[in-house]
């Protein structure tokens, strides 16, 4: 099929998703082609390019951007060879890549938020929301939320999380957030008294300092742990949706290692 219907599928499904403004669409490849073998996978990174296209995959879709910058469309990163690198690789391939962020970022219930809840075991509609935070009723302390976010997070490749905070500090609501906006004052305004945030979401100098002076703790997490259950799930509504396709998940999970 042409990659160009997944495109008209998914765009469909996001009412709340600004076009002019999307980052969400093709950034390599003619989206015309026929394709029948998709990866999926959080980030376009030259490994990950290459594993995709070994596997057979005409088109690599990813949650974010391939080329460092949130739109893709600084051409001074190929001043990097590396950069120019992989550009040529995609070009050798031809392997189509295709973003789908916008998108998925607020699909409900498989998307990217409702999915991170669901791994750290939040059933049901959350207690309060927007856009991109939701909160949650909690019964226990500090300690108890970071074991249970360790070990929701240990499959995903992250032994360890950073606490900001007393352990022993009872915790009955907790908010959490979605990749790089994880924001305490949003989530604080949901009635948080814990927040689960990630570590391209926060900053010590701002996040960490609200944290101190109000008391409220904070568990930290890596970017694309907290993404994966979402394009985990992104995989099996494509296969779903496309039978005719073959989809298969990359996995990224946490991108550093605790030493």
């Amino acid at each position: 099929m042409k990659a160009c219907l997944i495109h008209e599928h998914l765009m469909s499904l996001g009412d709340w998703v600004d076009r002019e403004r999307s980052c969400d669409g093709f950034k390599a490849g003619n989206p015309e082609t026929d394709v029948r073998i998709v990866a999926v996978c959080w980030q376009a990174t030259l490994p990950a390019l290459r594993e995709a296209a070994a596997r057979g995959a005409g088109l690599f879709v990813t949650h974010e951007p391939t080329f460092y910058v949130h739109m893709d469309d600084d051409l001074r990163v190929f001043e990097l060879p590396f950069a120019l690198a992989k550009k040529r690789f995609i070009e050798e391939t031809g392997i189509l890549i295709y973003r789908c962020h916008d998108v998925w970022d607020r699909m409900p219930e498989i998307g990217i938020l409702d999915s991170w809840a669901r791994q750290l075991a939040f059933e049901g509609p959350p207690a309060a929301a927007d856009a991109f935070h939701a909160a949650y009723p909690f019964r226990g302390t500090v300690r108890d939320l970071a074991e249970r976010v360790r070990e929701r997070t240990a499959p995903l490749g992250q032994s360890r999380v950073w606490v900001l905070g007393e352990m022993d500090a009872p915790v009955t609501r907790v908010a959490i957030g979605t990749g790089a906006i994880t924001d305490f004052r949003r989530m604080l305004s949901l009635g948080a008294d814990a927040m689960v945030v990630t570590d391209d979401g926060m900053s010590f100098w701002s996040a960490g300092c609200q944290a101190a002076d109000s008391a409220i703790p904070l568990i930290v997490v890596n970017h694309a742990a907290a993404e994966e259950p979402g394009m985990k799930n992104l995989a099996g509504y494509l296969a779903r949706t496309f039978p005719g396709l073959s989809v298969f998940h990359l996995p990224m999970g946490c991108l550093y290692t605790a030493v």
